[in-house]
C-alpha cells in the first residue's frame, strides 16, 4: 500500500532528510543522535510529544525488524523510521493484534513515516523492512494530532472511511460522500498512477449473493471491491469508467463473508459522490440446474449473461468466474458433438455430465481463432449433459449465440466422404473441408487411425511441386497423398499438425492423385480450410539455371516486386512472398557472411539444391529489425543458391545484398 503524506508528514520527511545529511562522528547511537535532535524539534514544534520507545539497529537488504509497542486508543501516533548511509529504501508497516495491516508507508526512500490512530488499546507490531540497501536504522514515534493535519481519514488508513474504520454500507440506500476529505491508502488495478484519496465501506453477506455497486461522481471516480481491506491481492472487481468518467460500476457473485468497497479516483482526482448498493440473494445450484433451458441439436440459441450471477467455474478461461448460463443437452446415442459460441465479449464454453459437480467437466474452450469465438468437438455417450455459456476470468459478460450439433459416431454422411465419391481439388483453389459427419475409411503413416476423413482428387498435367497447407481448422489434422485411393502402400507424403503446421510438399509426375484430410488423432474432426498450390518444376528449374552469380565483395541491388512466390523457407513464416534467387560458387571451404537490407519485412536463406527445400542450410528473417537479415556460416566447396524473400505472404520490395567471404 503506497501512502500519501499530509503536509505535516511532508515537513517531517524534509526534516529527516536534512538530519541524515549531517551525521555525527561515530557509529550507532552517537552518529544518529543529531538526527533525533532535529526531528524531535520539528515534531515538538508541530505539537507532538515523543511517546514511542526508540528502537535502533542494523539490518540487511530484504530483511525486517519486528518491534512490539503498546499504543493507546484515542491517541494519534506519528511513527518514523529512517536509515543512515547505505539505506536506499526503507518501509514501515503497522499490524494489529490479529496480524492485520492497519497502516503503512511503502514510498521509496531512506525514510518512512505513517500516522495511526488506534481504536483500541493493545500491543501493535511495527515492521521495519529494508526494501533496498542496508545498514543502521532508528524507529520512534510521537503522539498527538499535528497542527494543520488533515481531518477525516488519515494517511495510513486510520480515520472514518479507512481500513481500520470502514463505513457500513446501507443496502439499497443512496450514500453521499466526498473523497477530498480522505487520504490515499491504496490503488485498484483499474486505476493508472496518481495518489487520489479514497474512502472505504464494508458490507457483510450472510449467504451467497450478487453484489452490485454503482458510483456516480462529480470527478473522474473509480470503484473496487476487496476481500481483505488494503490487500490488493484480494481484489475481486475494479472499474474506472462505466460508461464515462462520472460513473463506475462493479458486480460480483460472493460467498458469505465481509467485503470492502473502496471509492477512489483516477490519478489524483477527488470530490463528491453518491454510492448505491444492491444485494440479490442467489438460488442454490440445484435450483439453477433444474431451471436450465434445453439446447436442441442443430438449433442456435441466443442469450445474454449481462446482469447474471456467476454460478459456475471451469478449468479453462481463467476459471470462468464471469456471469453464466447453463443449458441441458440430451444425447440419444453415442455421438460426435460440435459446440460453437459467438459472443460480443471474451466468452467461454464447457460441458459437464453433472450440472453441480465441477469435477465432471468433459471439455472446455476459451478462444477459438479469437476471443469472440469458442468451439468444442468431442464424442459423448448417450445421456444428459450440461452446456455452459460463460466468460473469461471475471467480469466478462454480454450477448452470445450458441449451437450444438450431433451426428452418429460412425459418420458416413459428409461430402467427399470416401474414395468412391471424392471431392475435386485444383491448384490455386482452397478446399473447404468438414469431417464432422464423415466416416473413418482411411489412415496415413502420420495419423488418421480412428478419425473421420474426406478425400479429394487431384489431376496433375505436368511435373509439379505440390504444396497443401492446413490454413485454418477446428482440429489437428493428418494430410496425405495416395496414388491409388485407399491403398496405403501408394502413399507419397504425409504430414500432421494444427493449423499452419500440417503442410505437404512433394514433387509429382503427371497423373491422378488423392489428397486425404484426416484427423491426427482419434476423435479429431471438424471444419478446415486447405490451401493447394502447384509450382511448375520445369519453370523452377529454369529459374535456378538462370540465377545470376554473386560476386562477393560487391553490393547487389534488386526488387522482388516483379517476381512471384516460387520458393519457401523454414523461417520467416514460411517465406511465401515474392522471391529472387542467386548462385554462389565456392572454390574452397570458406566463411560466408551475407547481409541484406530491405524496404520491407525481408528474409534470406541458402540451399545446396535450388529446387529442393530439404537442402536448406541457413535461414534468417530479422537481424536487429525486420528490415535487415544476416547469415554468417561456414560452407564447403560447391555451388549454393541464395534466396531473397519476404516474411509470410505479400512482403516484397527493393533490397541490397552484400556477400563477403573469409577464411573459416
Amino acid at each position: 500500500m503506497t501512502k500519501s503524506k499530509s503536509p505535516a508528514l511532508a515537513a517531517l520527511s524534509i526534516s529527516v532528510a536534512l538530519a541524515l545529511a549531517f551525521p555525527g562522528c561515530g557509529g550507532g547511537n552517537v552518529r544518529l543522535t543529531p538526527s533525533f535532535v532535529a526531528v524531535h524539534n520539528t515534531m515538538t514544534s508541530m505539537g507532538l510529544a515523543q511517546s514511542v520507545e526508540i528502537e535502533e539497529g542494523s539490518i540487511g537488504e530484504g530483511e525486517s525488524r519486528f518491534v512490539r509497542r503498546r499504543l493507546r486508543a484515542g491517541d494519534c501516533y506519528t511513527l518514523v523510521a529512517f536509515g543512515a548511509d547505505g539505506v536506499n529504501d526503507i518501509d514501515l508497516v503497522v499490524k494489529d493484534e490479529r496480524g492485520e495491516p492497519v497502516a503503512s508507508d511503502n514510498t521509496s526512500g531512506s525514510q518512512a513515516s505513517v500516522q495511526f490512530c488506534p481504536e483500541a488499546d493493545g500491543e501493535y507490531e511495527i515492521a521495519v523492512r529494508m526494501a533496498s540497501g542496508g545498514g543502521e536504522f532508528v524507529l520512534t514515534g510521537w503522539s498527538g494530532m499535528p497542527r494543520g493535519g488533515a481531518g477525516g481519514a488519515l494517511a495510513g488508513g486510520t480515520g472514518r472511511g479507512s481500513c481500520s474504520a470502514p463505513i457500513a454500507l446501507e443496502i439499497g440506500a443512496v450514500v453521499s460522500g466526498d473523497t477530498s476529505r480522505g487520504s490515499h491508502s491504496m490503488t485498484g488495478s483499474c486505476i493508472r498512477g496518481g495518489e487520489a484519496p479514497d474512502v472505504v465501506y464494508t458490507v457483510t453477506l450472510q449467504r451467497r449473493a450478487q453484489l452490485s455497486v454503482t458510483l456516480t461522481s462529480a470527478y473522474d471516480g473509480a470503484l473496487y471491491l476487496l476481500g481483505a481491506c488494503g490487500d490488493m491481492r484480494s481484489e475481486i472487481a475494479c472499474n474506472d469508467d462505466a460508461p464515462n468518467t462520472s460513473r463506475s460500476f462493479i458486480e460480483a457473485t460472493l460467498d458469505p463473508g465481509t467485503y470492502y468497497v473502496v471509492v477512489d479516483g483516477y490519478a489524483n482526482e477527488a470530490g463528491a459522490y453518491e454510492l448505491t448498493t444492491q444485494v440479490t440473494d442467489l438460488q442454490n445450484l440445484a435450483q439453477v440446474c433444474a431451471a436450465a433451458e434445453a439446447l436442441r441439436p442443430g438449433q442456435a440459441v441466443t442469450g445474454s449473461t449481462s446482469g447474471r450471477p456467476n454460478y459456475f467455474t471451469a478449468t479453462c478461461a481463467g476459471g470462468a468466474r464471469s456471469p453464466d448460463r447453463v443449458y441441458t443437452l440430451d444425447v440419444p446415442a453415442r455421438s460426435r458433438m460440435r459446440l460453437r459460441m459467438q459472443s460480443n465479449y471474451d466468452g467461454a464454453i464447457y460441458v459437464r455430465s453433472d450440472c453441480q459437480n465441477p469435477n465432471s467437466e468433459l471439455a472446455c474452450n476459451d478462444d477459438h481463432r479469437d476471443t469472440r469465438h469458442s468451439m468444442l468437438v468431442t464424442t459423448l455417450d448417450a445421456g444428459r449433459y450440461f452446456v455452459y455459456a460463460d466468460g473469461f476470468s471475471d467480469g466478462q459478460s454480454g450477448d452470445y449465440s450458441l449451437r450444438a450439433d450431433l451426428v452418429p459416431v460412425t459418420g458416413g454422411n459428409a461430402p467427399a466422404d470416401n474414395c468412391t465419391a471424392p471431392g475435386q481439388a485444383a491448384a490455386g483453389q482452397d478446399i473447404v473441408v468438414d469431417t464432422f459427419a464423415a466416416s473413418d475409411d482411411l489412415a496415413g503413416s502420420c495419423g488418421g487411425q480412428g478419425a473421420p476423413d474426406t478425400v479429394y482428387q487431384l489431376q496433375v498435367q505436368n511435373r509439379v511441386r505440390m504444396r497443401a497447407r492446413l490454413a485454418e481448422g477446428e482440429f489437428p489434422a493428418a494430410m496425405y497423398i495416395q496414388r491409388t485411393c485407399g491403398q496405403a502402400s501408394t502413399e507419397v507424403v504425409c504430414a500432421s499438425g494444427g493449423p499452419g503446421q500440417a503442410e505437404l510438399d512433394a514433387n509429382l509426375q503427371p497423373g491422378t492423385y488423392f489428397l486425404v484430410v484426416d484427423g491426427a488423432a482419434q476423435d479429431a474432426f471438424g471444419a478446415a480450410r486447405v490451401e493447394v498450390q502447384f509450382d511448375d518444376l520445369a519453370a523452377l528449374e529454369r529459374a535456378c539455371q538462370q540465377a545470376p552469380q554473386i560476386r562477393p565483395g560487391r553490393t547487389l541491388t534488386g526488387d522482388t516486386s516483379g517476381s512471384s512466390d516460387r520458393f519457401q523457407a523454414t523461417c520467416a513464416g514460411g517465406a511465401r512472398s515474392n522471391d529472387l534467387v542467386y548462385r554462389l560458387v565456392l572454390t574452397r571451404r570458406q566463411r560466408v557472411h551475407i547481409q541484406s537490407e530491405q524496404q520491407y519485412d525481408g528474409a534470406i536463406y541458402i540451399r545446396r539444391s535450388c529446387a529442393d527445400m530439404s537442402t536448406e542450410v541457413a535461414c534468417n528473417d530479422d537481424h536487429g529489425d525486420n528490415r535487415h537479415s544476416l547469415i554468417d556460416t561456414v560452407l564447403d566447396r560447391g555451388t549454393y543458391y541464395v534466396f531473397v524473400d519476404g516474411f509470410a505472404n505479400n512482403s516484397q520490395g527493393s533490397f541490397t545484398l552484400d556477400v563477403r567471404l573469409s577464411a573459416p
